[in-house]
């Protein structure tokens, strides 16, 4: 029973620290600066794990000392839960340890969930509004409706509006649902990620998101010394776009016939002109690692910056959305209200 038990709370932990990017960006600073400052990584793990961590991380810990005593990768020691860790982090990971620059790698995604946490702490705080604003439209809307039908009782008043919120709920958790299974389709299907990148602020956040992941790993497999198709692989992957995936397989093509990669680049549609442009120049200059990590910095503050216009945006036009329906709802109630009048005044 009590295994049963610890397996459930294991479970809620590494689900916790997959969807808490504040935790996480917390949680790889740390980890940057004590490697920064020339800790391995078992005395930076035993700091980290002395400083009362989140149950998630004490956890994540405690399975990078037991796959190490195991003789496992730092990489493969981190991911042995994928609940825990994403592709994009285990690339990344995997790609500093192969050339000692797993602080840099750390940095990185304390960069990026530092971003992300901070993109759904603005969407939650612009959202409060529109949701309360949303029920009291339900609630303009259905109140009138069920006075006009007869129905004078508070019980049988709040059993439409029970019945009306039931519905709304069941609509709204629909749309969630096919919404997150569209998601999980895009990094796979190149199809399904062009049609989401086409619809307005959403598609630009994805695009730059898309593209920070993919110079992210890139640059850190640069300075760690892999293989540019290696490289190429393990940033398709992590970029999480099906379109990009999809060119990644013409640069793995282009790069195990052992041809220049910025050709490739500029004949792709998925990578923004000017920076396969940086990169063709780049390849050519010997100066790929300073011009990844420059790219890497500037589609984060794009992807940053996108998030936060969508979420500024987003709620505005849910806010316009209702305030509409219930104008509408009012005009309704006493354009009823008042055809009833007439129509008595005319008996």
């Amino acid at each position: 029973m009590n295994l049963g038990i610890s397996h459930v709370t294991s479970y809620e932990s590494r689900h916790s620290m997959s969807t808490n990017f504040s935790h996480k960006h917390l949680f790889y600073s740390e980890m940057a600066k004590l490697l920064g400052a020339g800790f391995d990584i078992r005395k930076a793990a035993a700091v980290l794990l002395d400083t009362q961590l989140p149950a998630a991380q004490a956890v994540l810990l405690k399975d990078l000392e037991q796959g190490l005593n195991a003789g496992e990768s730092i990489a493969a020691a981190f991911s042995r839960d994928s609940l825990a860790i994403t592709q994009l982090e285990r690339n990344l990971i995997r790609a500093g340890e192969r050339g000692g620059k797993l602080a840099p790698a750390f940095q990185h995604l304390a960069d990026y969930f530092g971003m992300l946490a901070m993109a759904r702490q603005q969407a939650a705080q612009s959202l409060i509004y529109p949701v309360v604003v949303l029920h009291l439209g339900i609630i303009i809307g259905v109140v009138p409706a069920a006075l006009i039908k007869g129905e004078t009782g508070v019980t049988g008043i709040m059993v439409h509006l029970g019945m009306a919120l039931a519905l709304f709920y069941s609509g709204a958790f629909a749309i969630f649902v096919a919404a997150r299974a569209v998601l999980k389709a895009a990094p796979e299907n190149p199809k399904v990620d062009r049609l989401i990148n086409r619809l307005p602020w959403v598609g630009q956040a994805r695009r730059n998101l898309a593209m920070a992941r993919f110079c992210q790993v890139y640059h850190s497999c640069v300075l760690a010394g892999v293989s540019m198709q290696e490289a190429v692989q393990m940033a398709s992957a992590a970029s999480r776009s099906g379109v990009i995936r999809e060119a990644g397989a013409g640069l793995n093509q282009a790069a195990k016939a052992g041809n220049p990669l910025g050709p490739q680049f500029l004949a792709d549609e998925a990578f923004p002109k000017a920076f396969a442009r940086s990169y063709a120049t780049g390849e050519e200059a010997g100066t790929l690692d300073h011009d990844l990590a420059r790219w890497a910095k500037r589609f984060q503050d794009e992807a940053a910056s996108s998030v936060k216009n969508l979420a500024v945006v987003m709620p505005k036009t849910l806010y316009f959305l209702i305030l509409g329906y219930a104008a509408w709802k009012v005009v309704a109630f006493y354009n009823g209200y008042y055809s009833d009048i007439f129509e008595q005044i005319n008996k």
